[in-house]
């Protein structure tokens, strides 16, 4: 490990049983992988959290802003704690479909609140970068300034110039591979899609429609 932070993170997410390999998952991009960080068995205990949001803050503790955004609902929980060990104000994104098209919004007057100010956007982890971004672009929809990205876990290998942002801070990088569903070897072979974690639920549904 190349810091006592990602050696920290690391051990608290083995320790709690909440990195999976060796499965079929679906992430939310629609690309299939073999291997899932299980953020919900983190949040179980909230201590766990708390601790990541520490370490979470002390990484991103010489940038400059005011507000503290996650996608809920894990991004929230990311962003609660963040926030809390920054002492600073937080909001949070809400996934809604507009036209059969995913994204998130900000609601109960928190799209004002953001207006005009500076803003991390936090999400507990990363795979894609698909809800990352989509939060990202409800910010500046709402005339916030998003300084910078942030995460406990990159799971996909994922840049700051893949999400958009000028930086992308994260506590620890797990390399799980991942691939377009039509390209997906673990379909062929015939391998279940794990529907207890991410969206394997779905999109079984949505093969059977």
């Amino acid at each position: 490990m190349s810091n006592p932070r990602q050696a920290e993170t690391r051990a608290i997410i083995e320790a709690c049983g909440a990195l999976i390999e060796d499965d079929h998952f679906v992430y939310a991009s629609g690309d299939h992988g073999n291997g899932w960080i299980a953020k919900d068995i983190i949040n179980l205990d909230p201590r766990l959290p708390r601790r990541l949001g520490e370490l979470l803050a002390e990484a991103v503790g010489d940038l400059s802003f005011d507000v503290v955004c996650g996608p809920a609902v894990g991004g929230l929980i990311c962003a609660q704690f963040t926030a809390l060990a920054l002492s600073c104000s937080c909001v949070y994104a809400e996934r809604i479909t507009v036209d059969g098209q995913e994204r998130f919004t900000l609601r109960r007057g928190q799209d004002e609140f953001v207006h005009g100010r500076r803003v991390l956007v936090v999400d507990d982890v990363v795979n894609t970068g698909y809800s990352i971004k989509l939060a990202m672009d409800t910010v500046r929809a709402a005339g916030g300034d998003v300084v910078a990205a942030a995460t406990w876990i990159n799971r996909g290998n994922i840049g700051a110039s893949a999400l958009g942002v000028d930086e992308f801070i994260f506590l620890d990088e797990v390399s799980l591979p991942s691939w377009p569903a039509e390209n997906c070897e673990l379909c062929a072979q015939g391998v279940p899609v794990n529907t207890r974690y991410a969206h394997g639920a779905q999109f079984l549904s949505s093969t059977k429609s």
